[in-house]
Parts: structure tokens; sequence; C-alpha cells
């Protein structure tokens, strides 16, 4: 028999049918299921299921009974019922509630009446021009623009909008003359839905250009501009401004001395070169940390790396924005740019792919990982030494000038380091934008308030050492007035000691307790038996391949690891000891370990059934608890003292373990010291006695040593069993 395949487009169409339903009528499907499913467990049979869709929803939802069973054979289940919450879910869950939504299109652009489009900072001045001229030409002439337009709304019903072609004919019968350029410009200002001109924004910008002008006394009484604003004539050439200033300013002296205009406005206009220009965009885009690619990406949907002059155009513009500093290129140099990048295929297409991996390589070299030893430098220095904008070439202003700002500087950092002053806080005060430049006035006046009397020429000097297109840069010029104070780096402490650590250690004597392995084998024993310390544990993991021997490097190591503190002689003597006769330099760690296993059991016992075993006792006797004749005569005499009372009677054991919190058995020195004194006991020994017992007694835990009470009493306790003269 042949079944059809089931396809989930079916379903999913079938559930869109339901969707649509519910959202044309407002029903909700857990009102008709939940009745039916009394147990709540989200499950109903298949009639149950099958009756809500052809009984009250058939005629609102419109189901065929193909399509009621592709639903049911979808969300059935293994023991036949219908999973009716799953079906809900899918269903209710996915109708948006509009009534809970903020609406979107409150205050958009196409529901304002001004609503315009947005140009280039270039194409703004353009337009701002342009239209102040055609407000002249309207406010001369008395002419009212809004009926002229009008007069086609009340026929077209635009709401505001005209065509292009009746916007055209309605300038040319008021005797506009515009040029291509700047209608292009008008329309591509006030362009809305692509066909239409917005008038009613243009008007109300001419009406605001006119009362600005009326405002501020642009006009003269007859309601044209005066003499020294620029031309009537409507073109798109900008006219060259009047220069009032020209007689009235005094020559420049031999200093450059000017008090009107920034010096850099008197050089003549440099052109740069393409390689300049890249530099200064490298250094903007190192200094604001942009990513080029951001402003070209949605010009490139294509991803073809490619897009036209004007998007190339506007991308510039608008990567050129920033809150800490513009970067302004002008249009032979953004024409240079163009030109330099243009497609070779299609010259009417930019490629700006290549312009990016050009601009990047401030921050890296593309394609580094093929020149792993490559060293780069972020950023390059001839962009870290490119010349600030309207800053002079220092390396070619005249020695005399040179020479009189270095005194300058001298004369003032001289003053500040006498007078303890803090110029900072003075400029920070006018640098309202923080960006580390104040104005020439400003300058002057944070000199005077501190007491810093200059000539003229001193501080033209410094102007022109420290000023560029901003302003004064004082930042820069604090940094070679105010005295630095010498601070020592951090790491010097840091330096020091680990230069202490890794110094070569002095040469210490060899003792001939460390050739001697019975000596050895004995401390590694005591240590393994105290702390139980199973040796192979550690010397099974450096052999992977299970070959009975490791290295010398790794069987120290692993021996570090037990921390048995063995020096390198010790270490030196156990590889003569216990190397491998088949492997130079390895070390036979099994037969080592067997030997350290011998202080907990003997080997072959099985061989030997009736040899009882014998733990190695391990002692604790050090260095430290060494005593010499005189010493040990002391000692004999002190402790004699304190045998002839018994613990029995004294009870020191309860007072040592009251002091020991750890129960580790071992109590500090001035804890011991206070149990004897509160038994009387401290009184019948002297101090030098009490020395050699706790000498004798001491045990090293931690960094300190700890009287080992225990074997004190013991001690006692043997002594006062033993003493012939005992009474008792």
């Amino acid at each position: 028999m042949h079944y059809k395949q089931m396809k989930l487009t079916d379903v999913w169409r079938i559930c869109n049918k339901i969707r649509a339903a519910i959202f044309r009528v407002g029903f909700n499907l857990w009102d008709y299921y939940a009745p039916l499913d009394p147990y709540k467990n989200g499950l109903i049979s298949e009639s149950a299921f099958v009756s809500v869709l052809n009984g009250p929803l058939r005629s609102t939802i419109g189901l065929s009974d193909y399509e009621i069973g592709e639903l049911t054979d979808y969300f059935r289940v293994s023991d036949g019922r219908i999973f009716y919450t799953q079906f809900c879910e899918v269903i209710n869950n996915s109708v948006p509630e509009f009534t809970q939504n903020a609406n979107l299109v409150t205050g958009l652009e196409w529901e304002d009446p001004l609503q315009v489009n947005r140009l280039s900072q270039s194409e703004e001045r353009r337009l701002s021009l342009l239209i102040t001229k055609v407000a002249c030409v309207v406010n001369l002439r008395k002419l009212v623009l809004r009926p002229f337009f009008q007069d086609y709304e009340l026929v077209a019903k635009n709401n505001g909008t005209v065509t292009l072609a009746h916007f055209a004919r309605v300038l040319n019968f008021l005797n506009i003359t515009l040029s291509a350029d700047d209608f292009n410009l008008l329309v591509k200002k006030y362009l809305k839905d692509s066909y239409t001109v917005n008038y009613v924004a243009f008007v109300a910008a001419i009406e605001e250009t006119v009362q600005y002008l009326e405002k501020h006394g642009v006009l003269d009484l007859g309601g044209d501009l005066m003499s020294q604003f620029p031309g009537r004539v409507i073109n798109a050439e900008l006219p060259k401004l009047p220069r009032p200033e020209i007689g009235k300013v005094m020559a420049a002296s031999v200093f450059g001395k000017q008090s009107i205009f920034h010096p850099a406005l008197e050089l003549p206009p440099q052109t740069k070169t393409l390689i300049e220009l890249i530099r200064s965009i490298q250094r903007y885009v190192y200094q604001n940390r942009i990513r080029v690619n951001e402003w070209f990406t949605n010009f490139d949907p294509l991803g073809q790396g490619k897009v036209t002059v004007s998007q190339f155009h506007r991308g510039l513009d608008a990567m050129g924005m920033s809150g800490l500093r513009r970067l302004y290129l002008s249009l032979p140099e953004v024409k240079t740019i163009c030109i330099q990048y243009a497609d070779p295929i299609d010259p009417s297409r930019v490629c700006w792919k290549t312009f990016e991996d050009d601009v990047n390589q401030v921050f890296t070299v593309k394609e580094l990982e093929k020149a792993p030893m490559l060293q780069v430098v972020s950023p390059p220095r001839e962009v870290e030494e490119l010349p600030n904008i309207g800053s002079r070439d220092w390396a070619k202003v005249e020695v005399s000038r040179r020479e009189l700002c270095e005194e300058t500087v001298s004369k003032v950092k001289n003053r500040i380091m006498r007078r303890r002053i803090l110029l900072k806080p003075v400029f920070r005060d006018y640098d309202k934008h923080n960006n580390g430049h104040v104005s020439r006035s400003q300058m002057r006046q944070s000199m005077l308030s501190n007491g810093i009397l200059l000539s003229d020429e001193e501080l033209y000097a410094l102007e022109e050492r420290f000023n560029d297109d901003i302003g004064f840069n004082y930042f820069w010029f604090l940094r070679e007035v105010e005295p630095k104070p010498h601070e020592e780096p951090l790491f010097t402490g840091f330096f020091e000691a680990m230069q202490k650590v890794n110094a070569p250690k002095k040469c210490k004597p060899v003792d001939r307790k460390e050739h001697d392995i019975i000596l050895i084998l004995a401390k590694i024993k005591g240590k393994a038996v105290r702390e139980r310390i199973r040796v192979l544990q550690f010397l099974e993991d450096f052999d992977v391949c299970n070959q009975q021997v490791i290295l010398k490097e790794n069987f120290k190591r692993a021996l570090s690891n037990c921390r048995f503190h063995l020096t390198d002689t010790e270490y030196e003597t156990l590889f003569k000891v216990f190397a491998s006769p088949v492997r130079p330099g390895c070390v036979d760690y099994k037969r080592f370990a067997e030997v350290i296993e011998e202080a907990f059991t003997q080997a072959c016992l099985e061989r030997a059934p009736l040899i009882i075993p014998v733990q190695h006792v391990p002692t604790r006797d050090c260095e430290r608890n060494f005593l010499n004749f005189d010493e040990r005569r002391t000692l004999s005499i002190g402790i004699q003292k304190l045998s002839k009372k018994p613990e029995l009677q004294m009870n020191l054991m309860s007072i040592f373990e009251d002091y020991d919190k750890t129960k580790c058995g071992t109590i500090s020195q001035e804890h011991f010291l206070k149990a004897l004194s509160l038994r009387g006991m401290y009184n019948l020994i002297s101090r030098s006695e009490f020395d050699m017992i706790c000498k004798c007694f001491s045990f090293e835990r931690g960094l300190r040593d700890e009287i080992d009470y225990r074997a004190f009493i013991k001690a006692l306790d043997i002594l006062h069993a033993t003493d012939k003269y005992n009474p008792f």
C-alpha cells in the first residue's frame, strides 16, 4: 500500500491559516481545549481534538478534513492522544499583541511636513548660501511663494508636495534663475517620495532666512543686502569675501608679530601630496580608533569592495566626524584620493577595500601570519612624527626664533620651579572641551595670573612653537616647562628581589653525611613513615611507557614533590647508587621504591611466614636537638629535679592538652613555661636548665620550634620509676 509522505510545509500552511483567522476574529484556542482536559496533563483524545475544529470553529477557520487530518497526525503522541498544549502554543503564542506595543510611526520624517533630506557638510554650506541668495531675491521683490505652489495642490491633492516639473516652472515663473547644479542641490535636499518636492519645507526655509536677515540688520532700508555681503548674483561659485583688515594691521615684525589672525592664516595654501593625505588619515584613524570598513559597508551590500564616487565622498565625510577632532579634507584632496583608488575597469567607482588596507597599515601589516618574524611598529614613525595641522615646521624656522623660544621656555621653567607654580589648573579652567588647547588671549591671561611676565616677542615665539589650527597646545607646553619629579619605578623592589632569588648560590662546604647513602635513606624513610608518603606513586607518573626507569631530572622532580628537602650532593649520591646499568642517564626507580618500602614492611614475606616484620621507627632528632657534653650534663640535672614529682601528683598532661588545641602533641615554648609555672615546677630549675630541656625536646613545626610535651612526660615517668631514691 502506498502511504503519502507528510510535509512540514503543509502543516505550517495550515497553522498560518488558523493564525490568520485568530488575527481576524480574535478567539483563543485555550478556551476551547482546556475544558476537555480535566486532569491538566496536556493530552486529549483525537475525537475531542477533531470535534473542536469541526464543531464551533469550522465556520470560523474553514479547515477541510484533509487539513484536520494533517494536524492530528503531526501533534499525535505515541499512545494515540493529541498533544493539544503544543498546538495551542504554536498558534496563540505567535500572534502579536499590538495593544502592548508603543507607536512606531509617531514623529517619523514622512509625518513631519518640514521633512528634508540630509546632505554632506560641504553641500550644506552651498545650500545655505543658495537659500540666502534666493531669500534676498524674494525679499527684494516682495514675493509670496506659498500661493504659487498651493494652486497646484488644490488640483493634485498632494499634501504639501509638488512634482519636479511644477517646482521648476514656479521658480522660472518667479524669475529666480538657478544653474543646473543649484537646482539639483535643492531637489536633493527637499525631494520626497522620489518624485515630488516638499515645497512647505522650502518656503519655510526661505521665510526663516528672511527673518534672520531682517533681525540681524543685514538688509538695508530698501530690502537689499548691504554692500559688504557677498554679491547678489545667483550662481554656484563662492565670491571672495571682503578683507576689512587690509591696510589696518601693522606689518609683521621680525618675530612674526600679529594682533588679529593666527600665523597659519597668513601662510599660502599648500597642496598636500597623496602620501601626506594618507598619513594624515592614518593618524586620525589611529588617534580616534576608527574602523574604516564601518563607513563603507552600508554602501556595498554585495561586498564587492567598490562604491561610487559620491558614496566614497560621503563615507569619508562621515568618517571625519569625531567627538575629539574633525578631519577636514578639501574637495581637491578628496578628488586626489578618488583618482588614486579608482576602479581600473569602471572609473566611476572607487575601490574602498584597497583604501582600507592602506589606512589600516597604521595598526598592523596585512597577512602578518605569513611573516612571523616581522616586527610591526604601531604607529609608524612617519605617521607619529607628522606635524599638526596649522603648526610650523620647527626645523625650518630661523635660528634666531628657535633660540628665543628655547630661552623663553627655560625662563618659564625656572620661574615655575622657584615659586612652585601649577599652570595646569589655570589652563584647564579655560579648556571647556578638554582638548588640550586654549586661545591666544587665554594663554596670555594664564601667564599673567600666575605672575609670569613675558615680552611680546617672547609670547609670539611661544605661539609660533606651540600653536596649531585649534589654538595654543598647553599640553605640549606644560610637558616642556613643568619640572618632572623623580619617581622610582614600581618594579624596582620586585626587580631587586628577583635578582636575589636568581643570584648564583654560594657553594656550601659538602658534609660527609651527604655522601653516606645509609643516612640519606634513613632521612627519606623517616619522612615517608612520619607523613605516610608513598614514593612509588610520585615516581610512576614520569614513567609513561612503563620502562621501569626514568630520567635523572624527572627523578629529582618527583622527590621534590615529596618534599624530602635533599641537597644536590644527596641527589648525586642517589643517582650513583640507583643508576640504571642499561640506560645511561636514567634511574632505576623501582629498586629505589622497594628500598623505601622496607620502612613499612619486609619484602618476600610469603617465603618465610614465621618471620614477624618490624616497622621502621624514625627518629625526630636533628642538628637542632644535638647536645654536647656540658649541655647533656645540664639537661640531666634539670630533668632529675623535675622527676622528683611524678605525673600522678602534678597532672601536667591536662595543662599541656589544654594548650594543644590541635592535639598534635607539641606546644610552644611560652605555653610550656606557663604549664611548668602553674604546677610550681619552674622554680625547681634554673633558666639554663629550662633552655636545655626545650632544646632537647624541641620539634620543628611550620616555621618555629615547639616542645614535644608527650616525650617530656614520658621521660619524667621513666626517670621517676627508675630513681633508686624514690620513696614510693
